[in-house]
């Protein structure tokens, strides 16, 4: 936003409707490629599916101990998987990403439900700020504390 006046050491300021809305989109996109870069630097594994006209990543998920189609016992699968699918809106971070939970591996209904709440609940704590790497790695944490749980 352009400086206007100064009166009295009040800054007014241009309104909403003469932003400069390249510099705007540019902007967001700067935010989310930051995020982008935020996984690859703390080694998340992700595949960005497009970048324009909405950033949209798939993240994987599983357990430590997952091994796709393993039976560890009494007819129990090892472990959980998933993927995450995050369709980002063009003013993301200040608007929530569509997150889709996808590809499902010895994920109940009623777990899913429990991680829905989960991406709600980080989504809602982080408006504005960078999301997906939250979400991602308190899911991770869910995943593995959930494992844990049941084998104790």
């Amino acid at each position: 936003m352009a400086q206007r006046e100064r009166k009295a050491g009040v800054v007014k300021r241009d309104k909403a409707d003469k932003w400069n809305h390249v510099e705007t989109a540019r902007y967001f996109r700067d935010l989310q490629e930051n995020e982008v870069r935020t996984m690859h630097y703390l080694g998340l594994a992700y595949v960005v599916l497009s970048r324009r006209p909405n950033l949209q990543l798939k993240v994987p998920l599983s357990t430590q101990n997952y091994e796709d189609g393993a039976i560890v016992g009494a007819g129990e699968r090892g472990g959980y998987a998933l993927q995450l699918l995050f369709t980002c809106a063009a003013n993301y971070p200040l608007a929530r990403p569509l997150v889709e939970i996808v590809e499902k591996r010895n994920v109940s209904d009623a777990f899913e439900q429990v991680l829905r709440k989960e991406i709600d609940l980080i989504l809602e704590e982080h408006l504005g700020l960078q999301m997906i790497v939250p979400v991602v790695t308190r899911l991770q944490i869910t995943l593995n504390t959930e494992m844990k749980r049941q084998r104790f």
